[in-house]
């Protein structure tokens, strides 16, 4: 079951202490105000992995909006972006 991202107001909440920096970045920013995943580097693998998942449950319409947004902000769709940040970190 698909589990949108966090709003800008529930950032603010859970981390206060880098909610500005989040807010500010083009790509938790969009993730926020529309609800809608997009693939990128995270901390960990394992959050990638949660998110990579969590994308997949996503409507073709969400999908299809996400891949828009990362051939914007990377050239890439969320696939080719999600392979490429994988074989990033196994090097």
């Amino acid at each position: 079951m698909y589990s949108p991202p966090l709003t800008l107001e529930e950032i603010r909440k859970q981390y206060p202490e880098k909610a500005d920096a989040l807010c500010a970045d083009p790509v938790h920013c969009w993730r926020a105000e529309t609800g809608i995943e997009l693939i990128h580097k995270e901390p960990s693998l394992e959050e990638l992995e949660r998110i990579w998942k969590n994308w997949q449950e996503m409507s073709i319409e969400q999908k299809r909006l996400s891949d828009e947004k990362s051939v914007e902000l990377f050239g890439v769709t969320n696939e080719e972006h999600h392979a490429k940040i994988l074989c990033e970190k196994q090097t």
